[in-house]
């Protein structure tokens, strides 16, 4: 696990590994098998690990939220981890624990039926195209726009108060914390 935060998945083999424990290759193929093996029960421990998703609140709307707060801490500071769970084709499994949170706190707000089902996808869908934005600009910051190259006074010429707020940055925690209120929201009061 340390090998693959630390260094990344391409640079996790057996040999390294071996090197690192102080043990021949061989042991690790005996006790674990291939790099396959390895890699599918480093998925299984992530997947073990990072399910886990904190509910806090009193209201459906904080409870609903917290989950989804929660899921994107853990998969924005364990980028690596959940690359390897994706890679090796378990991201379902990664989900499930959030999905079952969230089916039970929709269903304690008095969402049942399709509309939970929508539920859970929408807040999830929020969630993981939120945190692959994030960390698509931060591999490439040259993606990120200037307000300037975003907005003229011809897209909002009869507002300058909105463009004096568009032209400023916005605070990815922020946008995410008014995009989940409007969507945890509309789930809750259709």
């Amino acid at each position: 696990m340390q090998i693959l935060e630390t260094e990344g998945i391409d640079r996790l083999t057996v040999r390294g590994l071996a090197g690192k424990l102080g043990v021949a290759a061989t042991a690790i193929y005996w006790h674990v098998g291939d790099k396959q093996a390895l890699l599918d029960g480093l998925a299984e421990r992530v997947i073990a690990q990072l399910g886990d998703v904190g509910v806090r609140g009193r209201d459906p709307v904080a409870r609903i939220s917290s989950v989804a707060r929660s899921l994107r801490a853990t998969l924005l500071q364990r980028t690596e981890l959940v690359a390897l769970v994706h890679r090796q084709g378990r991201t379902a499994a990664l989900f499930q624990p959030a999905r079952r949170v969230l089916v039970r706190e929709l269903t304690a707000a008095g969402v049942g039926g399709a509309d939970a089902a929508l539920g859970v996808q929408a807040v999830l869908n929020l969630v993981v195209g939120s945190v692959l934005l994030d960390r698509q600009v931060e591999r490439q910051p040259t993606q990120r726009q200037t307000p300037e190259e975003l907005w003229s006074s011809a897209d909002v010429a009869d507002a300058p108060a909105l463009l004096e707020h568009l032209s400023h940055p916005i605070d990815e925690e922020e946008l995410f914390d008014y995009t989940l209120a409007v969507v945890v929201n509309a789930i809750l009061h259709p």
